[in-house]
């Protein structure tokens, strides 16, 4: 990598991204396990799916945090672009830069078609008129039963951030999902991130428990912990590994040997 770009905090915003496209797949995977449905488009790094899926998101999400998203995925493909790849790293390389430009284009899109019709109480500073003169979001102007909605349908900026997994899972497929999550875990465990100090006996074990396939639940009993506790201390554990989740800590104490 080398240059600033390999500076960890770049790196660590491109794992923070690919992070989050593991969690999604995770929880897309999970929706398949409770009987959800296959869609129509087989791979969800292609511009098909996200066409359909900003839809589910628009749905869901505030604005305001579809367009952070927008602008990480943005950040991590400028980083990418200048990072030189081990040719066994390129097809999972091209899945990930594809999904995020994909993702990242059609909310830029999606955002762009609403900006106009969103609620008032999502423009940040926005205020009332100081005259008479009719504001461009009178007609929309929520009501007392619109709840964390604008009138025009779209999430206020403070609506919950909840993400419609099985609707989503709706659209691609469980192969597809897969295959996008294996490519965000290889892309974080190439990734140039610094070497983590020492770990304590108790979190070579948490990292055992996990490698094997234990639930979280199941681990936080055999450590005497409540689950609250157990996933404090894993936020703990995977910010001293410089990952951004489970499967990425998990892959990392695996490839890295830090269990043994």
């Amino acid at each position: 990598m080398g240059g600033e770009l390999g500076e960890g905090l770049v790196v660590a915003r491109v794992c923070l991204g690919c992070g989050r496209m593991v969690g999604g797949a995770d929880a897309m995977l999970e929706a398949y396990r409770f009987g959800v449905s296959e869609g129509p488009h087989r791979w969800p790094w292609m511009p098909a799916y996200h066409r359909e899926a900003v839809h589910v998101y628009g749905g869901s999400l505030p604005w305001t945090y579809q367009r952070d998203i927008a602008k990480l995925f943005g950040d991590c493909l400028s980083a990418m672009a200048q990072w030189l790849i081990p040719s066994e790293l390129a097809e999972d390389w091209a899945i990930v830069t594809a999904y995020m430009r994909e993702a990242a284009g059609s909310i830029e899109d999606w955002l762009a078609s609403v900006g106009p019709r969103l609620d008032r109480s999502e423009v940040a500073g926005s205020a009332e008129p100081a005259t008479d003169t009719p504001s461009p979001f009178d007609d929309i102007a929520p009501t007392a039963s619109s709840g964390t909605r604008g009138a025009s349908g779209e999430p206020a900026a403070n609506a919950p951030r909840v993400v419609h997994w099985d609707a989503l899972a709706g659209l691609t497929t469980q192969d597809g999902t897969r295959r996008l999550k294996n490519a965000c875990v290889a892309v974080i465990g190439h990734l140039d991130v610094e070497t983590p100090r020492s770990l304590e006996t108790s979190e070579r074990l948490v990292l055992q428990r996990l490698v094997s396939g234990a639930a979280i639940a199941t681990v936080a009993s055999e450590m005497g912990y409540s689950e609250r506790q157990m996933y404090r201390e894993l936020s703990r554990l995977w910010d001293k590994l410089g990952v951004s989740g489970r499967a990425a800590g998990v892959h990392k104490a695996t490839v890295e040997g830090l269990i043994d």
